[in-house]
């Protein structure tokens, strides 16, 4: 086939220097000096300049400066007389190939926030020490972006990596992984800009079938007409498979978590992408034969653009125009969302305005869009519920997909295992977790006025609990249309207008309730503030990698239910029995206990215990989330609300709570004793094991002398000691036999699979459920790729049913997590250490 290579070539540079001119306009000072700059500094490695690295190997291939950098390099000569141009541009090689912006720079949805990605194509042949040093000063220059408040991210690329679908790194919060291959070559082609370097051969040739471009190109170079060393070349797209539709999925779920409207735009293409399945046009190609067809004239080539169009064609077509209406929404909200802060006229305001008078939308449609940074709580929970609604329905429709087609996913389990849990962690709702509504949709949930109201009665038209409203109360009490979040539980409340932000030190409080005071509440708030910071870091993959271990956890006492409020005597000093077996009545003083606690997800979830056993179900319950050999809490605060006997009772709590997660930790042992309590008049015994403590209730004939059991509780109180010993002829119930390491990963929520070979070429398989009930399978043979796909595939058809080998339910982001369990044989002690790691194996495409 004849291409015109000198035809392509100006098409291709006529709409780079289009798309430059368009990333420019309308944006701050400060992302233009990046912008012009960033190629510059990757060219060149100079003391003076920003992203300097000793000995970090440099040079664009074919660089040419242009008029802005020229300017910035005479500036800096003109301050440092001693440095000439020559030092800085001296090469007699080139250690990159080309640097090239993709994604949303030069569309209509680029803003001021938008990201710089960036990929540097690496030539071939660097060595590993040579990469290393790239790689410092590509986050060097990261770093000096970000004193612009400008996001930079360099991506070190080879030109093979398409070719042999190689993972880029480790998947990180702009790193793909393994979720994407073809899928995201599709989205550099159709955005790319180049920076600096070498062309990319993939624009300039417009290949009747891209099957063929592989030996298309081989072709050109056998007759000279191309030389490889003047391009580079990522390769076609002609490996694209629908086996990428699941991992991009969840990709985009996953970057939905801070960029929510540019999600749903992107899934959404993935399910037009799918609906066109076998024949599928990726925009990518689109582009390209437009250009090189010289369709210039009617054509935008804006990858936004382009994808609302494909959008709106495909829900067009299937008259589902209600989400058409919100996917133009979410369009409208992307492309808008910095307008507030830089409200210059330019082309990308005029086009989204011409878009909201061709989609018909009323001026209070229009101004209550362009009110979203201002939006509060009402507002955002509905846009939040909408948003969620669209992303899970491209995602069921995906998986939909993939189960009619009987498509396997191709990434790999270990990037499975973290995008799940990040998913899992921003999006599933569980009882007593608090949700955390996207930051993105409002900067500023805080209310100047908040109302806390109890309802207690029974037969009051709305629900027994706790209402909270966003105004100061009025005359005319409680009214049910208003209220802006229930719960049934004051501390659940309070946590979730607390760590959304709705709750600031400047908030006014009220509180209408028959059992809390304001200055109760008041004290809460501050104990939180000062357990559980609202901002931390997120979690690393190392994180996600282990199970949803408690990392700082509060406990509150007696807060919403206190009965030591009823006390009418009392006595000193006091006794352990008294604490939790006052009077002839016998009555336990804990009649509440609340936890609120952070997980190593960053989950904050909350539990709630109430009545004369409270103590006991929240001992238990605390256990089970703790395990053995795990790292030790950051933080324990436990804060008691009583009316009387406070500070007795927040230090036998304290003490108990801290017996029992020592023990779990391991940090003490219950050697061959067990524990006793007595509580609201009953003698229960504790056995400490390693998923948890187990409860007996002692008959009357085994109970020990009184003064003999306050005796070990009352040193609890006054010199916190933590064991409490008493010897007992009952032994715990016998064990199934499997590595204790597994304690340290069971994740509640999940599937999960781990591995473990045996000498002969078998396996082993242990197996815990959603609910950490574990199963075993010894001696299994075969191959665990082979069982991985195979459980891959039963969850990909699994229903609600669970009628599969395995009991799997699929839901929304429970897919099957794989880890293999590693023995050291080597080692010449009698206890081996043991290790378990995320299952990787080599990801195979078709």
């Amino acid at each position: 086939m004849k291409y015109d290579l000198e035809f392509a070539r100006k098409q291709v540079a006529d709409l780079e220097r289009f798309r430059f001119f368009r990333a420019l306009s309308g944006t701050t000072d400060e992302f233009r000096y990046v912008f012009q700059l960033i190629a510059l500094l990757l060219h060149a490695n100079h003391p003076n300049l920003p992203g300097f690295v000793v000995n970090a190997p440099t040079g664009i291939a074919d660089f040419k400066l242009t008029d802005y950098q020229r300017h910035y390099l005479h500036e800096l000569l003109a301050q440092s007389p001693d440095v000439q141009f020559s030092q800085i541009f001296d090469r007699t090689s080139h250690a990159i190939d080309g640097v090239y912006v993709m994604g949303s720079i030069a569309s209509i949805a680029q803003t001021s926030s938008s990201d710089l990605d960036i990929w540097v194509c690496l030539r071939n042949g660097l060595k590993a020490r040579e990469r290393k040093k790239l790689q410092q000063k590509a986050t060097a220059l990261q770093n000096w972006a970000k004193q612009f408040e400008v996001d930079v991210n360099l991506f070190l690329m080879d030109q093979n990596r398409f070719r042999n679908f190689q993972s880029s790194g480790v998947m990180t919060e702009e790193n793909c992984g393994s979720a994407q291959y073809m899928l995201l070559l599709d989205e550099f082609y159709r955005s790319a800009i180049r920076l600096a370097g070498k062309p990319l051969l993939w624009l300039h040739l417009l290949v009747e079938d891209e099957k063929n471009y592989e030996s298309e190109v081989e072709d050109l170079i056998c007759r000279g007409e191309i030389d490889p060393q003047e391009w580079v070349d990522f390769g076609g797209l002609s490996k694209f498979s629908a086996n990428e539709y699941f991992g991009a999925g969840l990709w985009q779920l996953y970057k939905g978590i801070d960029a929510p409207y540019k999600s749903v735009i992107k899934i959404l293409l993935l399910e037009e992408y799918s609906w066109e399945y076998p024949n599928t046009r990726l925009i990518a190609s689109d582009f390209k034969f437009h250009l090189l067809m010289d369709h210039t004239e009617d054509h935008h080539f804006d990858p936004y653009l382009e994808m609302l169009e494909r959008v709106t064609n495909y829900l067009t077509y299937r008259k589902d125009f209600k989400r058409l209406e919100d996917v133009r929404r979410c369009f409208y909200l992307k492309s808008t969302e910095d307008w507030w802060y830089h409200s210059e006229s330019n082309w990308r305001m005029e086009l989204i305005n011409r878009l909201a008078q061709d989609w018909g939308w009323s001026k209070e449609t229009i101004q209550d869009l362009n009110l979203r940074p201002f939006w509060k709580i009402k507002r955002v929970k509905q846009s939040y519920g909408k948003l969620m609604q669209m992303l899970m329905i491209s995602y069921r429709n995906l998986i939909d997909f993939a189960r009619k087609h009987h498509v396997d996913a191709n990434i790999v389990p270990q990037d499975i295992s973290i995008l799940t849990r990040k998913i899992y962690t921003a999006f599933e709702e569980l009882p007593g977790k608090v949700l955390l509504i996207n930051p993105q949709i409002s900067t500023d949930l805080s209310e100047p006025y908040l109302t806390f109201v109890e309802v207690t009665a029974t037969d009051r038209p709305v629900k027994k609990g706790w209402y909270m409203l966003n105004q100061a109360p009025e005359i005319s009490g409680f009214s049910h249309p208003r209220y802006t979040e229930y719960s049934a539980t004051l501390h659940k409340l309070v946590a979730s207008v607390y760590f959304n932000g709705l709750l600031t030190p400047n908030t006014q409080l009220y509180i209408q309730s028959p059992n809390v005071s304001l200055s109760t509440l008041q004290e809460f708030i501050t104990n939180l503030a000062e357990t559980l910071p609202v901002r931390v870091p997120p979690p690393t993959n190392d994180d996600l990698h282990h199970p949803c271990e408690i990392r700082q956890l509060m406990v509150a006492i007696n807060l919403s239910c206190d009965p030591t409020k009823q006390l009418t005597d009392s006595k000193t000093p006091i006794q352990q029995s008294d604490l939790f077996s006052f009077g002839t009545e016998q009555q336990n003083l804990v009649g509440s206990i609340d936890f609120i606690y952070r997980n190593l997800w960053n989950e904050i979830r909350t539990l709630h215990f109430e009545g004369p056993n409270a103590i006991l179900m929240a001992l238990k319950v605390l256990s089970n989330k703790i395990h053995h050999g795990s790292t030790a809490l950051a933080d324990i605060a436990v804060y008691s609300y009583s009316r009387h006997y406070r500070r007795s009772l927040g230090n036998i709590v304290t003490a108990l709570i801290k017996k029992c997660i020592d023990i779990q930790l391991g940090i003490n042992q219950p050697s061959n004793t067990q524990s006793m309590l007595r509580v609201a008049g009953k003698n229960w015994q504790f056995f400490f094991e390693e998923r948890g403590i187990s409860l007996q209730e002692l008959p009357e004939s085994q109970v020990l002398p009184e003064n003999n059991l306050d005796e070990e509780l009352q040193a609890e109180i006054n010199e916190n000691d933590n064991v409490l010993p008493v010897q007992s002829e009952q032994n715990p119930p016998e064990k199934l036999q499997y590595p204790a390491e597994i304690d340290s990963f069971a994740s509640e929520g999940f599937l999960q699979f781990f591995f473990e070979d045996n000498n002969d070429d078998t396996f082993n398989v242990y197996i815990l459920d959603e609910k950490n009930h574990i199963e075993i399978y010894h001696r299994c043979d075969g191959e665990k790729e082979q069982k991985i796909n195979e459980i891959n595939h039963i969850y990909t058809n699994a229903d609600s049913s669970g009628n599969n080998p395995y009991g799997i339910i699929q839901r929304n982001f429970n897919y099957p997590q794989f880890y293999r369990i590693i023995h050291n044989r080597y080692y010449e002690g009698s206890n081996p250490p043991v290790h378990i790691v995320p299952f990787q194996r080599q990801a195979k495409y078709t």
